[in-house]
């Protein structure tokens, strides 16, 4: 857990993108593959169940640093982050833990949800009295739900693929869908996500990954308009038609369909699927789906 919080503290004090691949690369050759795997779901903006409410940590912060609501309500006014106070404003840990971010999170985070209140207030002190506040910061982002990790996606990508010594674009295709809440990491996935590609399958897809979608950039300025995207008067211009961003995917005999936010919505739309089994395998589709 604090190797991890670590991390994300280096990742925010470092500038240049090369130090912050770097970072990712050193976590990744250390991390056991099962801590790696929440690693990588996280910073690709996976979000585990919140078990917790933020205000209800308020009380039980004050509790055990010995602060009137007051004091507590001015200290968050001048930091202007609820996790934050709270983190901030606890004791220093009585002792220090070395369990790793998986054991966190798999044991004693998300085992939590449905706890009663005196048991569950009693598990989250241990909790505090055992991470340092940069830990601690990190472990109410998590509980509560409010975790984000602000990292370039090209980023993570980066390191994984010097990490596997993989293609970046193949890492990029891989990801899709790794973040996924109905979806948890597990080692097994993440040692998929980093498997080398075997001889004679350098373009061999994985399943329903997607790809990235193909997204419309701006339109370059006004004076070289003709240069680049040649005469205005030979443009084909088609209706924008406002629907659910999506990408079909068959291979294999199946179908896939995912929406802008990486999120697999073939089970809400099986008259879709109907129609797509008829397409032939490898057929990808990127587009709007309009009524």
């Amino acid at each position: 857990m604090k190797r991890f919080a670590d991390l994300l503290d280096e990742l925010d004090a470092t500038t240049p993108e090369p130090a912050k691949v770097a970072a990712l690369q050193r976590y990744l050759a250390l991390a056991p593959a099962r801590d790696a795997a929440w690693a990588v779901y996280l910073l690709a903006g996976g979000k585990p169940r919140s078990v917790l409410r933020l205000a209800s940590l308020r009380a039980l912060a004050c509790e055990l640093a010995g602060l009137d609501d007051w004091l507590f309500g001015a200290c968050y006014q001048a930091v202007g982050d609820l996790a934050e106070t709270v983190a901030h404003v606890l004791p220093e840990p009585l002792m220090a833990d070395a369990a790793s971010l998986s054991v966190w999170l798999d044991e004693r985070l998300l085992p939590l949800a449905g706890l009663p209140g005196p048991e569950l207030d009693e598990r989250i002190k241990v909790s505090w009295q055992q991470l340092d506040a940069s830990a601690r910061l990190l472990w109410i982002k998590l509980a509560t739900g409010s975790f984000r990790a602000g990292l370039s996606p090209s980023l993570l990508q980066r390191a994984l693929a010097a990490h596997a010594g993989l293609e970046p674009t193949r890492v990029a295709q891989r990801l899709k869908g790794f973040a996924q809440g109905i979806c948890p990491p597990t080692s097994e996935r993440f040692a998929e996500l980093l498997a080398p590609l075997l001889p004679g399958q350098a373009q061999a897809d994985r399943g329903g990954q997607p790809y990235s979608l193909c997204l419309a950039p701006p339109l370059p300025a006004a004076e070289s308009v003709d240069a680049q995207l040649g005469p205005v008067g030979q443009w084909l211009v088609t209706c924008h038609y406002d629907g659910l961003r999506v990408q079909l995917v068959k291979r294999a005999g199946e179908v896939w369909l995912w929406s802008c936010e990486e999120e697999l919505v073939s089970g809400q739309l099986p008259e879709i699927l109907a129609q797509a089994r008829e397409l032939p395998d490898g057929t990808v589709l990127d587009g709007q789906l309009v009524v």
